[in-house]
């Protein structure tokens, strides 16, 4: 799908003069490329940070440098410089570095630098990174940092984004996830169940609307198992598929097809939905800005999930984080400096000055914060009652055959028990092939 973005380069040369003009901050042209070959290192043993001798309530003079690397685009670097003026009025002896690298440039950067012993202290990233960078000693485990008063003020699902096996990874700054995008020019109500969801998506169907363009690839569909009540992994990390919830998603499924156009990672629902040729669109919330402007923004609205008759409970999308991670390495001075500043981006303010609908435009991880914006507060609402992405080591390699299962349920007349058995038998060669557990 399109990504807001991938085109940061274009306008970076404005930011840099911007942020050129604040004489405690830099912006530092990255000099590691795609091409660089990168050694692989023996991985050090997780680390965890020492218990701060300080915090940012209680420090009333903080020296040290922010050294941060990040992917965002112009438009959240602009909004990040207003956060960082904001920081500095309760610690203007804190200075910052920072430095931009493209989406797919950024982790790999990122890791040369720790290799060649000069890396950031802060890195920008999601949280499908923090488990590996963690397994590999490149970033601090924080539960030494953060308190349960920090705790109980993120989304509990944000949250999930940064503990994992009783590591605290990062922090989350900004919470992702798919939703269910309606465009009411064309399907004036929301649906209270998927029934209902059916039935209006059948009755709007003629010559040009498909009534709903859905998207069956993994990030889309695999969710849906919350209507089941299940889980795609247990508590051990093992599939937790091949019982009556995955036959019960497999069947959900079949039934959802039902609304309409059916493709496989591909943009076909984008493009329906965009020419309003499809009414509801299960996407990412990073589309929503350019969703509102290319069909109104009285025309796009989110709506709850509709509920599952077979198990009375909701459907559900994924929800992620993009998170900070503090870098292992990093010096104790610059460390509590980066510390102060991370903890910052979770405050009130620091939430508030991100969500700007007319800057970065982020969703907030704290559970608390009202937003004006009314689409905003739409996708906070259904992200809220999501799901949280699996941040499980060997995800990748259940993807293709999940979605070979779901093709032959919803496309090919398979039953849903020998959809998935077929699907394990495929996940455990891959795990067998690749060293993993199985």
């Amino acid at each position: 799908m399109n990504n807001l973005r991938s085109n940061a380069w274009l306008l970076l040369g404005v930011l840099v003069v911007m942020l050129s003009l604040v004489g405690c901050e830099s912006i530092k042209t990255p000099t590691v490329t795609p091409e660089v070959v990168v050694p692989t290192p023996s991985p050090p043993l997780p680390a965890t940070a020492p218990k701060p001798t300080a915090t940012a309530d209680s420090t009333p003079s903080l020296p040290g440098t922010v050294n941060l690397w990040l992917d965002w685009d112009p438009v959240e670097l602009e909004t990040l410089h207003k956060v960082i003026t904001a920081f500095q009025e309760n610690f203007p002896e804190v200075t910052f570095a920072i430095a931009y690298y493209p989406q797919d440039e950024l982790r790999l950067a990122f890791e040369a630098a720790v290799i060649e012993g000069n890396p950031p202290s802060l890195l920008f990233g999601p949280a499908s990174w923090g488990p590996e960078l963690w397994k590999s000693g490149m970033v601090l485990d924080l539960t030494n940092w953060a308190d349960d008063e920090l705790q109980a003020t993120i989304d509990p699902i944000a949250w999930r984004q940064v503990d994992y096996n009783g590591a605290l990874l990062g922090l989350p700054v900004e919470r992702q996830g798919m939703v269910l995008f309606r465009n009411r020019s064309i399907a004036s109500n929301a649906a209270a169940t998927l029934d209902e969801l059916v039935d209006a998506a059948q009755r709007l169907k003629d010559d040009q609307i498909v009534g709903a363009g859905l998207d069956y690839g993994f990030m889309y569909s695999a969710s849906q198992l919350a209507a089941c009540d299940g889980d795609l992994f247990d508590e051990r990390g093992d599939l937790n598929l091949n019982n009556q919830a995955g036959y019960c998603w497999l069947r959900l499924l079949i039934s959802l097809r039902a609304t309409g156009h059916v493709s496989f990672n591909s943009e076909d629902d984008l493009i329906l939905f965009e020419t309003s040729r499809s009414s509801w669109l299960i996407e990412s919330t990073l589309e929503a800005p350019r969703l509102a402007q290319v069909i109104g923004f009285d025309n796009l609205v989110i709506d709850p999930w509709p509920l599952y008759s077979e198990t009375n409970q909701r459907l559900a999308g994924f929800v992620w984080t993009e998170n900070v991670y503090l870098v292992t390495g990093t010096s104790p001075v610059d460390l509590e400096a980066s510390w102060a500043f991370a903890r910052f981006l979770l405050t009130p303010e620091g939430q508030l000055i991100l969500s700007d609908p007319e800057g970065a435009y982020h969703l907030p991880s704290l559970a608390s914060i009202a937003l004006s914006d009314g689409l905003q507060a739409q996708m906070t609402a259904s992200l809220s009652s999501g799901v949280a992405m699996p941040l499980h080591p060997d995800l990748s390699l259940y993807i293709e055959p999940l979605e070979g299962a779901v093709r032959a349920v919803t496309l090919q007349g398979a039953t849903p028990e020998l959809a998935l058995e077929m699907a394990l038998k495929k996940i455990d060669q891959a795990l067998s092939d690749s060293g993993g557990e199985e």
